[in-house]
């Protein structure tokens, strides 16, 4: 190489590092014209080139050269820069082959190996751009965009903790380094760990604001509502997404997301407003359309709440949110049939994706069935053979009791049915065996392999096929030994038989004990408020009707000369601090077992729930328990509630026992409960 030339590419070199693009690219022109076949020229020419942005005129020169060669190049950089060029174009597979070679040229290449990694996490190929990332992280272990696409990779492959290591070290490299800090903090939202990711959505929150960038500001601003709204933070929440719409008003996820926290403080109006405004600004926003439909069943509009699930289906007939919202509405209205079958949409939420059971076995469908068929089986049964069936729980307690229902129609449907197996929680093991004895009941956190059973079903799923069997059951269907209720119900009162101070009646009385067990809060962190009522309103409600009812119908206090009313606590959790106000608040005593697990002994609760004369609950899972045990059982509801107590006329779907007293004004419960207690006097006085 000439020296004039030497100093020349030296200059242009120098002019490109120092950003004076123009500058350098004339010069290389001009070199260019001199030396047309001087490799290090050409190389120099295409890279200013692809400065430039003009990939195009840079790829037309490479290949140019490529073609007057003899023998294909050695250069290691020639095909990194046509792996660049190629990749501008999104001409990904020859790309990837260009990185390819340069990496095989010089195995050393950084650039190479990192575009080609940013290639393969393009494309969705995860495990290939890890691999790239961690080779090129060996030659620079502290490059931050690297690292933080190594984390993105790292989410998408589902591995979170290794995600945040990456992004962890990329602010490291550079704590300023704003994607890193977002990356960071929406996996941290995504693994469930709210308060983490609040701190970590206000510090970018505060990058986004030093460095003026109106974009991260109003991502920041997004996500820390959306972490505020999963610590049950909504006031604070609604400033967050408020704030964020004041810089970005035209964005319609942030109106989705204010109008669900609308929604979730009551504000139905201003909700309503944000949802439709959100549909000005996209008008094929499925999800705020259901959301929209979610307003209108708060409000009890179930017409109006089903045409928007509708027209959600519509715009995204796949939107499976919708089809399950669309399926929780049918299901309260007592359409049981269409409800239970578009209720398998829930599968493809969010929320129930991480329930499925992983395994290679099929899904099982039974046989078709007199009159009509079922959906095409995954099991061959031309010819049935004998089957193990695992039947496995999707959610909580609750879930496993409703459900229960269903188990034995499963011999019914397919008489090839060996063996049925049920994954429960452990807790409810001991009432479930004695219940259904022809049933093997598991814990859910037992270890099985596909070796254990031949084909499964979540239990869910057993309900769509109730009407074929007539299979919803009016009586309980949960049972306990009787020997052993008879037995708890002396030590029960044996217990409760402390002298009570409240208590007027003459030592000399003989008494008939009426026990209510009762039940008042649920810890649900999403549902659970709106489901809740305070203990000391419970029976200050309830005791004043009784009181009223006493005075206006002497008959009744005759009645109650010979009954005593022991109110016995059914709730789990700490309730010592409200049962001790409600007692000074109410003047009315209520009791605690303390030989009574409530939270993790359910065979007992369940023998106490059957020593009861009434139980009185909110919708927890003392009610379902109590329900399915065939006791006697009043819901207090809150205006709109879970789809298993439906909005139509009792009984309600399954539990013969049970009867519910439903808010008619949102949040008061005073009617409902003034309901209950006057309902109570004319029960006692039979």
């Amino acid at each position: 190489m000439p020296s004039d030339l030497g100093s020349d590419l030296a200059r242009a070199a120098h002019l490109l590092a120092s950003a004076q693009v123009e500058e350098a690219l004339a010069l290389y022109r001009d070199l260019f014209g001199r030396y047309p076949n001087e490799l290090s020229v050409l190389l120099g020419l295409a890279k200013v080139l692809c400065a430039k942005g003009d990939t195009n005129q840079a790829l037309t020169f490479l290949q140019a050269y490529s073609k007057t060669q003899s023998q294909p190049s050695t250069s290691a950089e020639l095909y990194f820069l046509k792996g660049f060029a190629l990749e501008s174009k999104a001409d990904w597979q020859e790309a990837i082959k260009c990185y390819e070679t340069c990496i095989y040229f010089d195995p050393s290449h950084f650039n190479a190996l990192f575009n080609q990694g940013n290639v393969f996490l393009e494309l969705g190929r995860y495990n290939e751009a890890l691999v790239r990332y961690n080779l090129a992280a060996q030659l620079d272990t502290k490059h931050p965009q690297l690292l933080s696409n190594a984390g993105i990779a790292c989410v998408k492959l589902g591995d979170l903790e290794a995600a945040l290591t990456y992004f962890d070290k990329a602010i490291q490299a550079v704590p300023h380094f704003v994607q890193a800090v977002a990356n960071k903090a929406v996996t941290l939202l995504e693994m469930g760990r709210a308060r983490d990711a609040l701190d970590q959505f206000t510090q970018l929150l505060s990058l986004g604001r030093e460095q003026n960038l109106l974009t991260t500001t109003s991502q920041a601003l997004r996500g820390r509502g959306l972490a505020q709204v999963e610590l049950q933070r909504n006031e604070d929440a609604l400033e967050s997404f408020s704030q964020a719409i004041e810089i970005d008003p035209h964005n319609a996820e942030l109106l989705n997301n204010r109008g669900n926290v609308y929604k979730y403080l009551g504000h139905w109006d201003k909700a309503i407003a944000d949802f439709e405004q959100a549909l000005v600004y996209r008008a094929d926003y499925a999800q705020a359309r259901s959301n929209l439909g979610n307003v209108y069943q708060d409000r009890g509009l179930f017409d109006e709440a089903f045409r928007e699930y509708q027209r959600a289906i519509q715009l995204e007939p796949s939107f499976a949110q919708g089809h399950l919202n669309m399926a929780l509405l049918m299901l309260g209205e007592g359409k049981f049939e269409s409800g239970f079958q578009e209720y398998e949409w829930r599968w493809a939420t969010p929320e129930y994706a991480v329930q499925v059971l992983h395994t290679s076995q099929p899904l099982w469908e039974p046989p078709l069935l007199g009159g009509g068929a079922l959906p095409a089986p995954s099991i061959d049964s031309s010819s049935p053979k004998p089957l193990r069936l695992l039947v496995w729980n999707e959610q909580g307690v609750g879930d496993d009791v409703y459900f229960a229902r269903f188990l034995p129609m499963i011999p019914l449907l397919a008489s090839f049915v060996q063996k049925v197996i049920v994954r429960i929680d452990a807790r409810l093991i001991p009432v479930f065996s004695y219940s259904f004895p022809n049933i093997e009941f598991i814990s859910e956190a037992a270890q099985l392999t596909d070796q254990n059973f031949d084909a499964h079903v979540p239990i869910g799923s057993l309900a769509k096929w109730s009407k074929f069997q007539g299979a919803v059951k009016t009586a309980g269907y949960l049972r306990c030994e009787p020997g052993r209720v008879t037995e708890l119900r002396r030590s029960l009162i044996a217990e409760l038989s402390v002298r009570d101070p409240h208590n007027s009646q003459s030592e000399g009385t003989p008494f008939t004990d009426f026990v209510i067990g009762i039940s008042w809060k649920s810890l649900n962190p999403k549902s659970g408020a709106k489901r809740s009522l305070a203990l000391s309103e419970l029976m200050e409600q309830v005791q004043r009707k009784i009181n009223f009812g006493l005075e206006a119908d002497p008959s009744a206090l005759n009645a109650l000369r010979t009954k005593r009313i022991r109110w016995l606590s059914l709730q789990y959790s700490d309730v010592a601090e409200e049962i001790n106000h409600a007692e000074d608040h109410c003047g009315v005593r209520v009791h605690s077992m303390k030989s009574l697990d409530t939270e993790h002994d359910l065979d007992r609760l369940s023998q106490v729930i059957c020593g009861c004369d009434l139980v009185i609950s909110i919708d927890n899972t003392t009610a379902h328990m109590a329900g399915a045990l065939g006791v006697k059982t009043w819901v207090v509801l809150p205006f709109t509630s879970d789809w298993r107590w439906q909005v139509v006329q009792d009984p309600v779907y399954g539990y013969a026992s049970a009867v519910s007293f439903r808010q008619a004004v949102p949040s008061e419960w005073a009617a409902p409960l003034a309901q209950v207690g006057a309902e109570l006097c004319q029960l006692l006085k039979g």
